[in-house]
C-alpha cells in the first residue's frame, strides 16, 4: 500500500516490488492507492505487470476520515496474507488492525527516508506502539536509515532489507533520448551529469547549479541535466532555479523513459540533504554511471572511492572539489568505478535479491 503512485523512488520501488512478487508461485500481490490515480501526475499503470491487481481508495486531501473505514473494508474484504505499507499509508492502517483481530496476517511496514521524515510525531508515536507490540514489523532500507530507526524506536525489533531496483535497459525510445541529449551538448566531446530527481528542498538542485554555474565560468565542457518535477508546495524554489540557473543547466522535467538518459549520461549526481537509500542511485549503478553525491542517508554506505565520488559535507566548496575530482580522473579509473558500481548492484541491490528477502519475512 501506497499514498500514491506518485513520480518518486518508493513508488517505483513499489512498483518494481510487485512485479517481482507475481513471479512467485502462489502470490496474489494487489497493489493499492489511497488516492485515486491520475495519469498526468502519476506514474503510468503499464509499468505495472498484468498479474498485479491495482486498487484506490479516493482519499482526498487533506483530513479525511473517511479513509481509516475503506482501509478497514478493503483488507477485511481481501483477508490478505500480508499487508505492507510504504511512506505514509502506514499509520493510516492502524484502525483496520486493531479491528480486524481476527484476520492473523503480517504486517510489514517499510521505512524509505530517515524515520523522522516518514511520518510526523503523531505517526512516530503510534508506531512506537504497533512496533514495540510486534504488531508491525519495521524494515528499513539502508545502514544509515537503521541507525535512525533504532534510535527513534528504542527496543523495538526493526530489521533491514537493503532497497533493490530493476536493472536499467534501454527502452524503444532509447535513440531519441541520445538525440535529445546531443542536441544540449556545446561539443560532441562534452560531459554529462544527471539528477535524476523531484524538485525540492530535499534534493537540493539549488547546490548543483551553483557548482555549475562556477563550471562554467571556468569553461568547463559539462552540461547537468536534471529529471524530475516540482513538488506540491516547492514551486517557489523551482521559479528560483529558472530564474538563476547557468546555460549548461537543463531541466527536463519527467520523462517515463529514465532509464534511456541514465545510458547516454557519464556521471550521476545527487545534492540531497537528506535520504533514503534512492532507487535512481541503484539505477544508475546498474547503468554503469558513476555517482557523485553529497554524504547524507544511504548514499554513504554506497559511494564509496571504489564506487564514485562523495563530498566531505553538503557545502557548494566541497561537492565543487567532488565534481572536479570526477572531471579530471582518468578514462581507466573512470571505467572501473563502473564496473565496481555494475558489480556491487548485482551482489546487493537488484530487485530479485531484494524481493527474495522479503518473500522470506513474509513466510517467516
Amino acid at each position: 500500500m501506497v499514498p500514491a503512485l506518485g513520480w518518486g523512488g518508493a513508488q517505483v520501488f513499489c512498483i518494481q516490488m510487485c512485479n517481482a512478487l507475481a513471479n512467485y508461485p502462489g502470490y496474489e500481490v494487489t497493489l493499492v492507492s489511497m488516492y485515486h490515480h491520475k495519469p498526468d501526475r502519476h506514474l503510468p499503470l503499464d509499468m505495472l505487470d498484468k498479474r498485479v491487481k491495482f486498487v484506490t481508495l479516493g482519499k482526498k486531501r487533506g483530513p479525511d476520515p473517511r479513509i481509516f473505514g475503506r482501509i478497514y473494508r478493503l483488507l477485511k474484504d481481501i483477508a490478505p496474507d500480508v499487508v505492507h505499507t510504504h511512506l505514509h499509508s502506514g499509520y493510516y492502517c492502524f484502525y483496520a488492525y486493531r479491528k480486524l483481530k481476527e484476520l492473523t496476517f503480517r504486517k510489514i511496514h517499510t521505512f524509505h527516508n530517515l524515520v523522522k521524515m516518514d511520518a510526523p510525531w503523531y505517526g512516530r508515536k503510534a508506531y512506537q506502539y504497533f512496533f514495540g507490540k510486534g504488531i508491525i514489523q519495521a524494515v528499513s532500507i539502508s545502514d544509515e536509515v537503521h541507525k535512525s530507526a533504532l534510535e527513534e524506536y528504542k527496543g523495538c525489533p526493526i530489521i533491514q532489507i537493503n532497497n533493490g531496483s530493476d536493472p536499467v535497459k534501454p527502452s524503444a525510445q532509447f535513440s531519441t533520448a541520445a538525440a535529445a541529449i546531443a542536441a544540449l551538448k556545446p561539443t560532441p566531446a562534452t560531459k554529462v551529469l544527471i539528477n535524476v530527481a523531484r524538485i525540492s528542498k530535499q534534493k537540493n538542485q539549488q547546490l548543483l547549479q551553483d557548482c555549475l554555474k562556477t563550471l562554467e565560468a571556468e569553461k568547463q565542457d559539462v552540461i547537468a541535466i536534471i529529471l524530475g518535477e516540482c513538488a506540491v508546495g516547492d514551486e517557489k524554489i523551482y521559479e528560483n532555479l529558472l530564474a538563476s540557473k547557468p546555460g549548461n543547466v537543463h531541466f527536463l522535467g519527467k520523462v517515463p523513459n529514465v532509464s534511456d538518459y541514465l545510458l547516454n549520461s557519464d556521471a550521476f549526481v545527487l545534492t540531497s540533504i537528506f535520504e533514503g537509500l534512492p532507487i535512481s542511485l541503484l539505477e544508475a549503478l546498474s547503468a554503469g554511471v558513476v555517482p557523485v553525491c553529497t554524504p547524507v542517508g544511504g548514499l554513504i554506505n554506497i559511494v564509496k572511492p571504489n564506487i564514485g565520488f562523495l563530498s566531505a559535507d553538503v557545502s557548494y566548496e566541497t561537492y565543487l572539489a567532488a565534481l572536479k575530482a570526477w572531471l579530471q580522473d582518468d578514462e581507466a579509473h573512470i571505467k572501473q568505478l563502473q564496473e565496481n558500481g555494475k558489480a556491487l548492484y548485482e551482489a546487493l541491490f537488484s530487485m530479485n535479491t531484494c524481493a527474495a528477502a522479503y518473500n522470506k519475512l513474509y513466510i517467516a
